[in-house]
């Protein structure tokens, strides 16, 4: 019998990549986008803007990035998923425990719309290290295991069509809210709460034709 695509450590994977995606790729995304020069971002040292200034551009081409990553993982995690998960994770991990170790006071976590800043100085090498090595371990195992993930057509289920339709009516919700408000009211909270919420939906989407079947290379599928 062909075994089920349920693999708890790939999804607790996609889980964290999910998280840092939208943390650091989708929320200055549509800020930029629908807040305008009101917002400042930054991505690291040299590498930010306001609004859609700035290096904007690389939010765009980071966002293309994670979207076909986590469309591939969230449907079987079939080929390049591997090597895109490993270019995100690895130089990631790398940037993070390298600040720690030569910068831990710059290793901090700063949300100024809720008000949030607290160092990373501690669990933050460990977490993303961590999580590194894990996707590191699936990659290698997922090989060594030689398995086929069939290709599954794209679906437009019901739930599917109604869950895009409700991330891209939020996008004019979000200018309205990001736009009336300053940075730390509660407009502005209520926004970040909204595109947390978008992501979500959006992962949804990628999620929603899932593989159906993984079996090794070369075994023979036996009836029901």
């Amino acid at each position: 019998m062909a075994s089920r695509g349920n693999d708890p450590l790939l999804r607790a994977v996609l889980l964290w990549t999910a998280l840092l995606a939208g943390v650091l790729v989708w929320l200055p995304l549509l800020r930029g986008a629908t807040q305008g020069v009101a917002y400042r971002w930054a991505a690291g040292h040299g590498i930010g803007g306001r609004g859609i200034g700035g290096q904007y551009w690389l939010l765009v081409i980071a966002a293309a990035f994670v979207l076909t990553l986590l469309y591939l993982g969230w449907r079987g995690a079939r080929p390049p998923f591997h090597w895109l998960l490993l270019l995100f994770h690895l130089p990631i991990a790398a940037a993070v425990c390298y600040v720690g170790w030569t910068h831990p006071e710059d290793l901090r976590f700063e949300g100024a719309t809720i008000g949030v800043n607290f160092s990373l100085a501690y669990i933050g090498p460990g977490l993303f290290a961590g999580f590194a090595l894990l996707s590191v371990y699936w990659v290698w195992r997922d090989v060594r295991s030689r398995r086929i993930r069939e290709y599954v057509p794209w679906v437009w289920t019901r739930s599917t069509r109604i869950r895009l339709v409700l991330a891209l009516a939020l996008l004019p919700v979000e200018v309205v809210l990001f736009r009336t408000g300053g940075i730390q009211s509660r407009q502005n909270v209520i926004g970040v709460g909204l595109v947390f919420w978008q992501w979500f939906m959006v992962n949804l989407v990628l999620a929603s034709s899932r593989l159906h079947e993984v079996r090794p290379r070369g075994a023979v599928q036996e009836s029901d």
